[in-house]
């Protein structure tokens, strides 16, 4: 996935960045710095919210 069309929101504190990809529905991805995968989080910032506040993402 090329970097164009991510918008980075927020950092992980370790080197990896959220972003949401603009050209797939808003999805909410975590590029991993050191390896640069990019992992699918949520479906939308919303729902990366929701599962943030519960304490259920690892990143």
């Amino acid at each position: 996935m090329p970097f164009g069309g991510l918008a980075f929101f927020a950092d992980a504190g370790n080197g990896d960045q959220f972003f949401v990809n603009l050209g797939c529905n808003n999805a909410v991805y975590v590029w991993e710095h050191e390896s640069d995968s990019r992992t699918w989080l949520a479906a939308a910032v919303l729902g990366y919210l929701e599962a943030w506040m519960r304490g259920e993402l690892s990143h």
